[in-house]
């Protein structure tokens, strides 16, 4: 963890540092500035400033306009393009070089809601060989900031193309195009994961954690919303705190962890961290500085990040491992956030926490991607062992019930003495028992009254030729989630001996069925107005 710091120190040198001799970059160090709200800058009242000017040192209560001067001499005219490369303007700003306006698409802030979002995009911009001059040139930054967000100008550099545009897309891709990656990475998952709960129908902890992450992501990318930066800001550090208060939850779990006073610790906090952000919010308190009261929940990441790793070695998991190092390195790089938010990692240092989170977010995706494939395979297997069993109980049943029907009647087919009739009623109830095993099979959605639909429209001719009516009293029944096929068939087996029972003993001219739901069952009587029979006495 300490030499993870170490280097991520190193990473965040100032970008004020020297260029390389002979690189043909000029790296303008000095302005003249002044704050000022007019739309041209104002004739007097400049001061000399180095850059990086960092607002929330030098004039720590100022929010508004300012306007940044610098002058470069030229001793010959450019053959060729030169590049004018910003590692930060915060928050907004327009450049001119020599009164040509370099940026006419910024917007700034008003109370409407945000206006262009370039705190977290370097500036590169391509400067045309006519704009420059001999002797002076002059370059203007007319910059908005606030108090409430840390704002300020880098030391713009002005150099050949490519030299530039290298620093550039190194910085771009990893503050601009990165989140976006992230995004399609995390989207991945949630894909598997959605999979994985219509698969389930269940809902867990992780389900939040991964809606909270969308939302966090959604919140650093480039999207243009109605609200103050402000605003912003407390929105996401109540999104990010329940996302991270979550996480840390599925983390100590998957550690094997099973103690109760770290989950304790972490509920209050976040809940606490929650409370302090809305609180402050309301009195109009947020900020950027408002991140910092998440401190001791950045804190109680890291037992997680300890609880990962040592969890790995007894296992010899090569995927606890690489979770838990991609978490250490994403809790590194949030610290290393947090210093430049307190200032004392220089202003325009470059930010890694989201690039720390990518290791992470891909392990993310491995995760539920295996997952679901492994959960996918075991529901192959389960399938295919059910559809064996299912072929099992067929057997059976056509050997127990239709197969000893045939074999009956195989027997009286084979007697001289044996009525005619009899055989033919063998063979029928053999067949009845052979279209309940198939309709048995065609449990849809559990629901047994299609079952019995079926077995009425086949008995109600038969009877209706013998005399007999047939009444139903049915209404609609709830699903029945425990039904199966073979208590389906027991069901109508039941249900058709007795109906042979009343037409074969009971010389009944009516037969009533009733199928009603009752308390916690459903309730199938049978009944006829034929005559009964005596019981004998116990």
């Amino acid at each position: 963890m300490r030499l993870l710091l170490f280097l991520l120190l190193l990473a965040s040198a100032p970008q004020s540092a020297a260029e390389p001799p002979g690189s043909g970059v000029l790296r303008l160090s000095h302005a003249e500035f002044v704050t000022s709200d007019a739309d041209t800058p104002p004739v007097a009242g400049w001061q000399r400033q180095a850059l990086p000017d960092n607002w929330r040192l030098q004039r720590p209560e100022y929010s508004g306009f300012a306007w940044y001067r610098l002058r470069f001499p030229m001793s010959e005219l450019p053959n060729a393009p030169l590049a004018l490369y910003l590692a930060r303007l915060s928050l907004a700003g327009e450049v001119w070089l020599n009164g040509s306006l370099l940026t006419p698409d910024v917007r700034y802030d008003t109370a409407q809601g945000m206006g262009s979002q370039m705190s977290e995009e370097p500036l590169y911009l391509t400067l045309p060989p006519g704009l420059f001059r001999l002797g002076e040139n002059e370059l203007l930054v007319r910059l908005q900031g606030t108090r409430e967000i840390r704002s300020g100008l880098s030391a713009p550099l002005i150099g050949p193309t490519e030299t530039l545009r290298e620093q550039w897309r190194l910085r771009y891709a990893f503050q601009v195009i990165l989140p976006y990656v992230i995004l399609v990475l995390f989207l991945g998952a949630l894909a598997f994961l959605v999979a994985h709960i219509w698969h389930q129908r269940r809902f867990h902890l992780i389900q939040l954690a991964m809606l909270t992450g969308l939302l966090s992501i959604l919140g650093y990318l480039a999207i243009d919303l109605p609200l103050a930066r402000a605003d912003q800001q407390a929105i996401r550090i109540l999104i990010t705190t329940c996302m991270y208060w979550w996480l840390c939850l599925i983390g100590y779990r998957l550690s094997g962890a099973h103690g109760h006073t770290y989950p304790r610790l972490l509920h209050a906090v976040s809940l606490l961290t929650l409370a302090t952000t809305l609180a402050l919010w309301a009195l109009g308190e947020a900020g950027d500085l408002l991140w910092l009261i998440t401190w001791p929940h950045l804190l109680l990441r890291l037992p997680v990040v300890v609880l990962l790793l040592r969890s790995a070695w007894p296992r010899r998991s090569v995927k606890y491992w690489v979770l838990g190092l991609s978490t250490a390195l994403w809790l590194g790089t949030q610290v290393q956030s947090y210093l430049i938010l307190m200032e004392w990692l220089p202003w325009d240092s470059f930010r890694w926490s989201t690039a720390g989170a990518l290791p992470f977010c891909i392990v993310l995706l491995f995760f539920f991607a295996e997952r679901f494939i492994l959960e996918r395979e075991e529901a192959a297997n389960q399938q295919r062992i059910a559809i064996a069993d299912e072929r099992g109980r067929i057997l059976q049943d056509m050997h127990d019930g239709m197969g000893a029907q045939l074999i009956t009647a195989l027997r009286l087919a084979r007697r001289e003495d044996v009525d005619k009739a009899a055989v033919i009623r063998s063979i029928e109830e053999s067949l009845q028992d052979m279209r309940l095993i198939v309709d048995s099979l065609d449990l849809t959605e559990h629901d047994l009254l299609p079952l019995l639909g079926n077995l009425r429209f086949r008995l109600e001719p038969r009877l209706s030729a013998l005399g007999i009516r047939l009444e139903w009293d049915v209404v609609q029944l709830p699903e029945l989630t425990y039904l199966t096929p073979a208590s389906a068939l027991a069901i109508l087996r039941i249900v058709q001996e007795a109906i042979n029972n009343a037409v074969q003993h009971a010389n009944a001219g009516l037969i009533r069925i009733s199928v009603k739901p009752a308390t916690d069952c459903i309730r199938i009587s049978i009944g006829d107005d034929g005559q009964g029979f005596a019981v004998a006495a116990g």
